[in-house]
């Protein structure tokens, strides 16, 4: 098995960047439809990355562009391994066969909660007031949102995936409900469209008990 050819798993993964080019990786990856996170904040003038050389990804459930696709984009050195023992293994040839899969990175534990740590460090280290941080903004693909927008919150919509840290595809579904012959509803999509908007305009919708 080549682990080039093989779609690493959903969360978060830490990505080895060229020396100051953290910011050009994240838009490289971003144009390829991932959702990339570089931590600014402000230097001396300037903002700066609050891990030199370093960037985050998310990867989505499906959908997401092979292993190969992060590694070859420009700006990245290499994805960050928490495994290097079954590389030895491997290179030793004493890594079962059947357990190759685990020679690709694997994504960092807890990965939202830690995301959720920096981006508060980071809205605190930029001398923004905490109680204004928007909350709840982390959200899963295929997940049930309500857009707060006029023209669309009466509408279904789901959570395909984030683009970058402030905006997030949506689909949003027209719905038709039809009386069927004994009483009951029927409702049908009659139509489908992809949005691009703010991830501050979503909220979680509240799970029936």
């Amino acid at each position: 098995m080549s682990c080039s050819a093989d779609k690493l798993k959903q969360g978060w993964y830490l990505l080895k960047t060229k020396n100051r080019e953290e910011v050009r990786a994240q838009e490289n990856l971003e144009a390829l439809g991932f959702e990339a996170y570089c931590p600014l904040i402000f230097g001396k003038a300037v903002q700066v990355p609050l891990f030199p050389s370093y960037i985050f990804i998310r990867l989505g459930i499906e959908g997401e562009p092979p292993y190969h696709k992060i590694r070859s984009t420009r700006g990245i050195l290499h994805i960050v391994r928490f495994n290097r023992m079954n590389h030895k293994l491997n290179e030793s040839g004493r890594l079962p066969k059947n357990q190759t899969a685990s020679l690709l990175p694997s994504p960092i534990p807890n990965g939202d909660q830690i995301i959720d740590q920096i981006e508060a460090i980071t809205w605190l280290q930029n001398g923004a007031d905490p109680e204004e941080k928007p909350s709840n903004l982390r959200f899963q693909s295929g997940e049930t949102v309500l857009y707060d927008n006029p023209l669309f919150r009466h509408l279904e919509t789901t959570f395909i995936k984030g683009v970058n840290i402030d905006r997030g595809i949506v689909l949003i579904k027209f719905i038709e409900s039809m009386r069927t012959d004994d009483g009951g509803e029927e409702r049908k999509v009659i139509a489908e469209r992809e949005l691009n908007v703010p991830l501050k305009d979503l909220h979680k919708v509240a799970e029936e008990a």
